[in-house]
């Protein structure tokens, strides 16, 4: 399906949305084929779609809610009280019907709950390709970007955005500088909030030790996590935090917010450290794995072993499980 991409200056973001059924060649395919189960991912333009297409054939239909549109309304540029209610009602009218709903954590699944939605709810993690990433060949990208050797490098990776609370990030950063000040820290990924963060980061002045790449591959991804010693990610409105399993398939420990979602990611003490969305204890966190290698080695391989219960292959067994179940008419609320 091709797409359309929303004004920026409108909308605050860089965002394509799909125009269903805007070519003959859709329309034929959907046409011809017969399903079993039609998936839906979004209560936006391609769910109504996949709702069109449920009631024509009368197949029953999942919806995977992967975004917690309330806490996103702030792009929209129209009233927040407004947009934050349509956006509840959205995702409650969406919902209720779909045969079946699969969210990627409890923390989900009982917001759903809250909104008043009654239909089955099975927790299914997003699955991470782990053999994919395994395949990805490691490059030692520090020197690309000035980062000495034996240095600690600190990784954040995901959008620069509102949504992820990335001043925390670098307010505490400063904090770790003053006992470690030989720590670097790389931002990976892009988005609306870039140059605001850049001028927070000379405003603190660390900004001889941070350092940002913008949007970068894939792969590219992959490898700069493999060279970081300690993945730092911040965000209070997650889903999941699926890039916390990337980091952690990549062995290696995190230090995140203690909220739902990096809560059931990992375990505070075993896979990485959990703590309050404040400077000081983000900062000790950090530190303390700086100067216990040991921790961090161990918590590291921890966090290979819990990346590998999420696998993209586990998930998609679990998956397979629920849509057998409810071609049989079995399928009920499941947890985990």
């Amino acid at each position: 399906m091709p797409s359309v991409t929303l004004p920026t200056k409108a909308f605050k973001v860089q965002y394509p949305l799909a125009i269903p059924l805007a070519t003959g060649k859709a329309r034929k395919f959907l046409k011809e084929q017969h399903f079993d189960i039609i998936h839906s991912h979004s209560p936006m333009f391609t769910g109504q779609l996949a709702k069109a297409y449920h009631d024509r054939r009368d197949i029953p239909m999942i919806f995977t809610y992967h975004t917690m549109i309330e806490d996103y309304t702030h792009y929209v540029p129209l009233p927040q009280r407004w947009v934050r209610r349509r956006a509840i009602q959205l995702s409650r009218y969406y919902s209720n019907l779909a045969d079946h709903i699969i969210t990627p954590t409890e923390c989900v699944a009982e917001r759903l709950r809250r909104y008043h939605v009654t239909k089955p709810i099975t927790v299914i993690p997003t699955g991470i390709d782990i053999d994919q990433m395994d395949l990805v060949p490691t490059i030692d990208l520090r020197a690309r970007y000035e980062i000495p050797d034996g240095v600690p490098l600190l990784v954040y990776a995901g959008r620069v955005a509102p949504e992820k609370n990335l001043p925390r990030i670098l307010t505490a950063f400063r904090a770790v500088l003053r006992q470690e000040p030989d720590t670097h820290l790389l931002i990976v990924g892009g988005g609306p909030d870039e140059d605001a963060l850049h001028e927070l980061a000379e405003e603190l002045q660390i900004t001889h030790r941070t350092r940002w790449t913008g949007f970068v591959p894939r792969e590219y991804l992959v490898q700069t996590l493999r060279n970081a010693d300690i993945f730092v990610f911040s965000s209070l409105t997650e889903t999941q935090g699926l890039v916390l399993g990337e980091a952690m398939a990549c062995h290696i420990p995190v230090v995140a917010v203690d909220d739902d979602a990096p809560r059931e990611m990992l375990d505070s003490g075993v896979e990485g450290l959990l703590v309050p969305d404040a400077d000081d204890p983000f900062a000790e966190a950090v530190v303390t794995l700086i100067r216990d290698e040991p921790l961090r080695k161990a918590m590291g391989q921890r966090a290979r072993l819990r990346a590998e219960t999420i696998s993209a292959y586990r998930c998609t067994e679990r998956l397979l499980n629920v849509y057998q179940q409810i071609l049989t008419g079995n399928a009920q609320c499941q947890v985990g």
